[in-house]
């Protein structure tokens, strides 16, 4: 039996949270045509190492660092989730450094040329780093739907959960990387909108969670059923309802509700603490998603 400790269901939260943070941003700045620059750059220069942390907690796991480079070069691997996985991040990884590395270079650049043909590279890049965000988000999920794991194979949703778990919590840990450091690149409006495209986004996550939890209670697959009582009744369940439940859905879901279309109006403000504890739970709430079915699936005998 397979046994995915902390690095790896840590690992899936950051690379999908770091995917989600950026591909929130990158649609935010598409369709404001690119009036929200800022706001993807934030999300590009957290992206990074937030990733890269993921990655070296993957190597952690893995036990030896030459074993992860051998799960890159070892071509017979092509196909799998993991080894498609991790080149999709380590992709996206460098795609965002490539972007870091025009915007700061065009400070140097003398000639308005040139600084608008560094601006358009940097904009082909971002396309291309939306792209592999995408595939990042998708693979943390596909990667357990591969297994035969009944509580991760059982139905198509693991992925799909997973993704909105990462553009959510993605969009979370921008609001909250903008509240704490107070930056003005991203104004107390945009802020604003972000929760409530927040509390959008943790609806859809919600009803996945329930077609989710269905469609196992209904599965034929041996392991389906006890996987469900599992989550919802046995050894998981105080995660699954403090964590998931609380943490990931309902708390955020009513903050943003109540604080739709109210505005910051200073820090530490009744608005701004509700933003603040909302973007927080989310965060915390889908590492306990993570951990949830994680450790879930392997405790399915």
């Amino acid at each position: 039996m397979m046994v995915w400790g902390p690095p790896i269901w840590i690992y899936l939260w950051l690379a999908g949270m770091a995917g989600g943070a950026y591909f929130a941003a990158y649609l935010v700045n598409r369709f404001s045509r690119g009036t929200q620059e800022p706001l993807l750059r934030m999300a590009t220069y957290l992206a990074v190492p937030t990733a890269m942390i993921g990655v070296l907690l993957l190597i952690v796991d893995l036990g030896k660092p030459l074993r992860f480079w051998r799960l890159l070069t070892e071509f017979d691997n092509i196909g799998s989730a993991m080894w498609l996985g991790t080149w999709f991040l380590l992709a996206f990884v460098a795609s965002a450094v490539i972007m870091i590395i025009l915007w700061n270079g065009a400070r140097y650049v003398v000639t308005k040329e040139a600084r608008l043909s560094l601006a358009r590279i940097a904009d082909i890049i971002s396309g291309i780093g939306a792209l592999f965000a995408v595939l990042v988000i998708a693979y943390t999920g596909v990667l357990l739907a591969s297994s035969n794991q009944p509580l991760w194979s059982a139905t198509y949703l693991v992925p799909a959960l997973f993704v909105t778990s990462a553009v959510s919590t993605g969009i979370a840990f921008v609001i909250v990387t903008a509240l704490v450091g107070d930056s003005r690149a991203v104004s107390s409006r945009l802020i604003s909108r972000l929760a409530e495209a927040d509390a959008l986004v943790i609806l859809i996550e919600l009803v996945m969670l329930v077609v989710y939890a269905v469609w196992l209670g209904a599965s034929h697959m041996e392991g389906a059923a006890q996987g469900l009582r599992l989550l919802v009744a046995g050894s998981m369940a105080p995660t699954f309802w403090v964590g998931v439940v609380a943490l990931a859905i309902l708390i955020p879901l009513i903050l943003d509700i109540s604080n739709w279309g109210k505005e910051i109006r200073q820090r530490g403000s009744a608005t701004w603490l509700a933003i603040m504890t909302s973007s927080v739970a989310v965060m915390i709430g889908g590492l306990l998603l993570r951990f949830a079915v994680v450790r879930g699936g392997q405790l399915v005998v």
